[in-house]
């Protein structure tokens, strides 16, 4: 009698486990910090658990042509990525950022887990330093006034019985000369 009983109760208890998971990305051509034309891809996934709290990210801003991976995490400052000294550098300056400088911004009041499809407008401030002794030199979109506009859609949603997230897409592919 008491396996009857306890068979009902783990079905239900991998159930109330499941959760939905769902992968936003968005794409765009522009001009890279080394004036090259190139492709970005910024993309997060967020998970909905039948039981518990939402979680999303982080947002991930990858570029065509670079190792180069961005991330920008929900902070009190609102959803950005924080630039790394001896790396990235603000334009005009002549070092470095200090520790914590906030390079880029998504332009939304918005907390990661309540974005979804739909067109995203996104700040970046700081520009990726790079010498010739750079075996991999940093790129990502080229500082302007103007925000880039993402326009995102839910690329792929999922019910997971475990809870295991969605894989990030690829880096957009590097065109041949």
């Amino acid at each position: 009698m008491q396996r009857i009983r306890t068979v009902p109760a783990l079905v239900l208890f991998f159930f109330l486990a499941g959760c939905t998971n769902a992968l936003y990305q968005g794409e765009l051509t522009a001009l890279d910090a080394g004036g090259e034309q190139r492709d970005f891809v910024l993309y997060w996934t967020r998970t909905d658990p039948l039981i518990g709290k939402t979680k999303a990210g982080p947002a991930v801003l990858l570029t065509a042509c670079s190792p180069t991976r961005i991330d920008f995490t929900q902070q009190a400052e609102g959803i950005i990525f924080r630039g790394m000294p001896g790396f990235d550098r603000l334009p005009g300056a002549e070092g470095t950022v200090a520790d914590g400088t906030v390079c880029g911004a998504f332009l939304s009041s918005a907390p990661l887990i309540d974005l979804g499809a739909g067109p995203l407008p996104v700040r970046v401030d700081c520009e990726p330093v790079s010498d010739e002794f750079s075996i991999r030199p940093r790129n990502y979109p080229a500082v302007r006034p103007e925000p880039y506009l993402f326009h995102v859609v839910e690329a792929k949603k999922q019910w997971s019985l475990l809870g295991s997230t969605l894989p990030g897409p690829d880096p957009p592919p590097c065109p041949t000369p």
